[in-house]
């Protein structure tokens, strides 16, 4: 078989992604100390194009930033080096720009743009690689990724806990960072290629060449189905991939072509569809932890999980078919409504388990207020109670250990009805101590 020409990159968008968080002095920092600067709300005259294509509520939060709950965007330019060893191989790029979008609940996302030495798909894929891991080794200054964006990004604040410091966005963003990518490629003069095995290639950091290869690193055909499963091709000019960890795009002239590059669509990649992809890290990051805290206070996070779907969980962004397909494919690889589904399950338990608990209380109550109101009637019960032995003319021990029997007996149905939860727990108890062997 002739060995695979891949597509000659023209232009590329690669931006590592990761999660951290805030508070307001780190954000007045951002400016003051960083060298950030604020990219301010887009004027109502210039924002009419953001409001003929997208829906109010995630124009307003994500875009034109015009919203009392907008992110609040910060970008700086740089030139810094960074570069990993493979083997005797160095893999260089630069970083040009890095971001930080801060978002409610003291949640923060930073990117960083990155632009490979080398525009073949062989490095770009060896140095996606390196910029997933948090603890990928940086050559030049011999420090793990994760302390090299600490220091260079976000003022030192740390991305991983230690013994003295607990990061909690760490317990909920895991190992890796997030890949966010373009390829505008040349396909005219490419030999055995085929577009979707490369966005599996890149998507998943395998190597490239594996799905074809009949190797050890080869994917079944059901992994490889279940992976592409989330692909978003609209058109044949270009697909993209949405996966948990990255967001994967490859198109013929997608946003440069002859030369020259295409403004527009460079901005709906670099920026539009970014922005979309955000909010889904943002969504899919607070649901998670909202699942892992919810144990420690359930009443709390029950409140603040309905006030965030509330505001955020969106249906729908747009009035155009593709950005509502882009959104809806990363809604589905990050997992976003299974965690939705999940907590709303244990909602319903906490709903049942509260309403249980009150009838409970209002049981027990209950039955206070019947024993207080009983004690007046004892008298004239006990004096009914002997009239009846004195009329069968039984005698007096034996009469009333058959009363005592006949009251038990008469009692075990109406308290099994009455505390049917009781009761179950008691038979089984008895049901399983006679059958024990």
């Amino acid at each position: 078989m002739d060995q695979v020409k891949y597509p000659t990159i023209e232009g590329a968008i690669i931006k590592v992604v990761g999660i951290f968080d805030y508070n307001k002095n780190f954000q007045t920092q951002l400016v003051s100390s960083l060298g950030y600067t604020h990219i301010p709300a887009i004027e109502f005259e210039n924002a009419q194009f953001y409001r003929d294509k997208y829906y109010k509520e995630f124009n307003e939060v994500m875009l034109t930033q015009t919203a009392e709950n907008a992110v609040q965007a910060y970008e700086k330019k740089t030139d810094d080096k960074i570069s990993f060893k493979k083997g005797d191989k160095v893999i260089g790029a630069k970083v040009t720009q890095l971001e930080v979008k801060l978002f409610e609940y003291n949640i923060g996302i930073f990117a960083l743009t990155v632009q490979p030495d080398s525009l073949n798909f062989s490095d770009v894929s060896d140095l996606t690689y390196f910029l997933r891991s948090f603890s990928s080794q940086l050559e030049v200054e011999n420090v793990a990724l994760h302390t090299w964006i600490s220091k260079h990004a976000l003022g030192g604040k740390s991305l991983r806990s230690t013994k003295e410091n607990q990061v909690e966005s760490d317990d909920y963003s895991g190992s890796k960072f997030k890949i966010y990518s373009a390829y505008s490629v040349k396909e005219s003069e490419t030999k055995n290629y085929n577009r979707s095995e490369l966005l599996f290639e890149l998507g998943t950091g395998s190597k490239l060449g594996s799905v074809s290869a009949n190797n050890y690193d080869t994917p079944s055909s059901e992994y490889f189905d279940e992976i592409m499963h989330n692909q978003v091709s609209a058109f044949n000019s270009s697909t993209a991939l949405a996966l948990l960890d990255s967001y994967t795009v490859i198109g013929h002239d997608l946003f440069y072509a002859n030369g020259e590059l295409h403004r527009n669509n460079f901005s709906s990649y670099n920026n539009v569809y970014f922005s979309i992809y955000l909010f889904n890290l943002y969504i899919k990051y607070n649901v998670f932890r909202f699942n892992s805290k919810f144990k420690d206070d359930p009443v709390k996070y029950k409140s603040r999980f309905e006030d965030f779907i509330n505001e955020y969980n969106y249906s729908h962004i747009s009035f155009d078919f593709l950005p509502n397909m882009i959104y809806s494919k990363m809604r589905a690889a990050l997992g976003i409504e299974h965690e939705i589904k999940f907590f709303e399950k244990r909602l319903n338990s906490l709903a049942a388990n509260i309403q249980e608990e009150q009838e409970k209380r209002q049981a027990a109550l209950l039955g206070i207020i019947s024993i207080i109101s009983s004690i007046s009637a004892i008298e004239p019960i006990l004096e009914t109670t002997e009239q009846v032995r004195e009329y069968t003319g039984f005698d007096n021990n034996l009469f009333y250990v058959l009363l005592a029997l006949s009251s038990v007996v008469v009692a075990i149905p109406i308290l099994s009805y009455l505390f049917p939860h009781y009761a179950k727990k008691i038979w089984k108890t008895l049901n399983s101590y006679f059958t024990h062997d």
